[in-house]
């Protein structure tokens, strides 16, 4: 059984998995995905790209807050976003002196730490958003935003039809945005809730730069419901396995923001199989990939190159027969393989087995192992 539970990184198990078409090192720097650049620095990009006519005269302390308001609840132009966005960067990074009157007394206080940068912002006088009054706005890579208690949270999540993504892997551990289907073009802006695990905020997913920057342009082609049948069933082309490596990258590397749509949680978790500990990263789907005929809705990923399914309630025998693996097939280890014809090239040799796996907890993993890459030569 040690074979299933080679010692490695992350990034060493998508290499296995796109390594028909991505060499090691190259894919090893690919990993390294750069973190969005804090909002006050996107907000140049933003002002290269959207034309703003300048003011005729002088802004007030009233019209911005209602400017403020308005992108706060999802509601402002892309003028307005620019506007406010820009104020704020000046105050925040010029001197005092150089504040327009109505951003006197403003206070702007940075706090950093390794999953990123917020910026907390204290006004003088409240505003009230989403029907939250605060005197207390917060700035980082993915917005503006303000602090909610949990009831408030209940309030705006089911008001506004938003769904729970989730992660163990980085921040934010929790995000309820609205589903890819239901934003449509012509919204200004889309409410999103956020938990760092301490707290919670809402605010808003604008169009431009910013959502565009999310998610890398090599990143988003993702794999299909095809795709990961295939894939569990030791039958993907190279092509397919290439489209697999970058959904397992967005998703542990990226905010659930930018995470494909099917896709609802992210953990890594332990399973013991004969007595063995087995570290992988779950995925959870919204709805199922076939494999074998058979529903499986969380995606398993070993160290390795093991990519399995966690086939839920269905039987360690209902999985048997629907693979068609049977007494032969059993190891002396206690889980069942049959090997698929090797795939070669060129330049490599690719051994895959369909493996069934019965947990020490009664779960069954079902998948393929990549038992090994070489060179032909």
């Amino acid at each position: 059984m040690a074979g299933f539970f080679l010692s490695a990184r992350w990034p060493v198990v998508f290499a296995v998995l796109a390594s028909a078409q991505c060499k090691p090192d190259s894919l090893r720097s690919r990993m390294m995905s750069p973190r969005l650049s804090s909002l006050f620095v996107s907000a140049a990009a933003v002002a290269l790209v959207m034309a703003v006519a300048p003011p005729a005269q002088a802004n007030t302390a009233a019209s911005f807050q209602r400017d403020l308001v308005e992108l706060l609840e999802c509601r402002a132009s892309p003028a307005t976003v620019e506007a406010v966005t820009t104020a704020l960067r000046g105050a925040r990074y010029g001197t005092p002196q150089e504040r327009p009157a109505y951003l006197h007394g403003w206070g702007f206080t940075r706090s950093s730490d390794e999953e990123g940068t917020t910026t907390f912002i204290d006004m003088p006088a409240a505003l009230t958003a989403h029907g939250i009054t605060t005197h207390r706005l917060l700035a980082d890579d993915r917005g503006f935003s303000i602090p909610i208690d949990a009831a408030q949270r209940t309030r705006i999540v089911s008001g506004n039809g938003l769904r729970l993504r989730s992660s163990n892997l980085r921040e934010p551990f929790q995000v309820w945005s609205a589903p890819a289907a239901a934003i449509t073009t012509s919204s200004p802006g889309a409410i999103v809730v956020s938990s760092d695990g301490e707290g919670y905020r809402v605010g808003c997913d604008y169009p431009g730069p910013m959502r565009e920057a999310r998610i890398p342009p090599r990143l988003r082609e993702t794999a299909t419901a095809d795709d990961m049948g295939a894939a569990l069933e030791c039958r993907a082309d190279d092509a397919a396995m290439r489209r697999i490596a970058n959904l397992w990258e967005r998703v542990s590397e990226l905010s659930p923001l930018a995470w494909p749509d099917n896709v609802s949680a992210v953990a890594e978790r332990e399973y013991h199989a004969d007595g063995q500990e087995m570290p992988v990263m779950v995925v959870t789907l919204e709805q199922p990939v076939a494999l074998q005929g058979l529903p499986a809705q969380s995606l398993v990923l070993a160290y390795g190159g093991y990519f399995a399914a966690d086939m839920g309630d269905a039987s360690l025998k209902a999985v048997l027969d629907a693979a068609g693996l049977d007494a032969a097939d059993r190891q002396v280890q206690g889980y069942w393989m049959r090997e698929a014809a090797p795939e070669a090239s060129s330049v490599y040799t690719r051994v895959r087995a369909f493996s069934v796996i019965p947990t020490d907890s009664g779960a069954v993993l079902a998948g393929c192992m990549t038992s090994e890459v070489r060179s032909a030569n």
